[in-house]
């Protein structure tokens, strides 16, 4: 793990560590762009620059080109590598962004993997946006060495790079179907398939999914799960998909079209906790509750669901579980133990709340 510069000098400090870096062989041939080495480093890029600058006085590094990174001058063929092994976790959101529950989850795969001398960076670079990510990955896996790399809520094009540049690849939720990597998440398909079950015993068959405009096989697979339950169900059971594009104008626009149809869901599904905020406050707007005037269930946890009134019905998966299960597969990979792909889903428990009314007809 990088050492982090003192506060005093800290332009000759940091040009230290960075030399350090070099001779370790943590950097090879490039020197990272400055955004990702000041973040690296936890410095001010005018900081860095000064460092830079004093490591191209000594002639470590080359000069700065229009366009291009700075090359490492006269470096060892074979520099002495550190014992610290690193582990990739490559997610569309920063730390601080994830939900509780993965926090959780985060910090005790962390600690799992400090013990076992690897060290968990998490990457969050903008390239999700990009219809061709593949040449900012291509840099972005030479910034970031790591031995494994983990896939949190990564679309297909870049689980694809990923499996075709056989780099050693966990995806820590579902893999598409193009993409034969390894993967662990909840079964969010028998979660749904489940609530759908759940809602038909209970009077409700016209049932609202309420789910992100994201290309997620996860996502995918809730979708199927409900409609497994429809199928099976000995009465027809009508599913109204929602989708929303991350902000709570456009949940509330689909809350409002659903309900204003002539046959409108008496109960809804909703795939994100945060589903749940907005949607108590626009029934609260108008003058609407759950459950009387309309059911939920929601897939998923946060801690804060525990001081609601009424319950809510949920699924909670068990952080520490999984990111067992995610270490002991990111150990296999980085031993290169793992030659097939496996796909690892662990049903969440179901917690019945008050949030579900019994319907004799709807």
């Amino acid at each position: 793990m990088s050492r982090l510069p003192m506060r005093h000098g800290l332009p000759s400090q940091a040009a230290g560590i960075i030399q350090e870096m070099i001779t370790t062989g943590e950097l090879r041939n490039f020197i990272p762009g400055e955004r990702t080495l000041a973040e690296k480093l936890q410095i001010g890029r005018d900081t860095l620059r000064a460092s830079l600058q004093i490591l191209e006085q000594k002639k470590v590094i080359s000069e700065p080109q229009h366009g291009r990174r700075r090359s490492i001058l006269n470096q060892s063929p074979s520099p002495t590598r550190t014992s610290s092994k690193r582990v990739g976790f490559l997610s569309p959101k920063k730390l601080l962004q994830l939900p509780p529950q993965l926090l959780a989850e985060f910090d005790t795969l962390r600690e799992l993997l400090q013990k076992q001398f690897y060290e968990l960076e998490l990457v969050s670079p903008g390239i999700f946006h990009l219809q061709h990510p593949f040449a900012k990955l291509e840099s972005l896996i030479k910034d970031h060495e790591a031995d494994v790399w983990i896939l949190y809520q990564c679309n297909r094009k870049i689980q694809e790079w990923f499996y075709q540049k056989k780099i050693p690849t966990l995806v820590r939720g579902f893999s598409h179907d193009s993409v034969d990597l390894p993967c662990i998440d909840d079964d969010w398909r028998s979660a749904a398939f489940h609530a759908g079950h759940h809602l038909k015993r209970m009077g409700h068959h016209r049932i609202g999914l309420l789910m992100p405009d994201t290309e997620l096989a996860g996502l995918r697979a809730t979708e199927a799960g409900l409609q497994e339950a429809a199928i099976k169900n000995p009465k027809s059971l009508s599913i109204h998909k929602m989708t929303e594009k991350g902000d709570s104008k456009s949940v509330t626009r689909a809350l409002e079209i659903a309900l204003g149809l002539d046959q409108p869901p008496t109960a809804l599904i909703a795939t994100r906790s945060r589903h749940l905020l907005t949607l108590i406050s626009w029934l609260a707007a108008h003058k609407l509750s759950i459950p009387r005037d309309l059911s939920v269930i929601t897939l998923t946890f946060e801690p804060w669901f525990d001081h609601l009134y009424p319950s809510v019905s949920h699924y909670r998966s068990n952080p520490i579980m999984i990111a067992r299960s995610v270490t002991r597969k990111v150990l296999q990979l980085a031993e290169g133990k793992s030659s097939t792909a496996q796909k690892k889903l662990l049903s969440p428990e179901f917690l019945d709340g008050d949030s579900v009314k019994k319907l004799t007809r709807s």
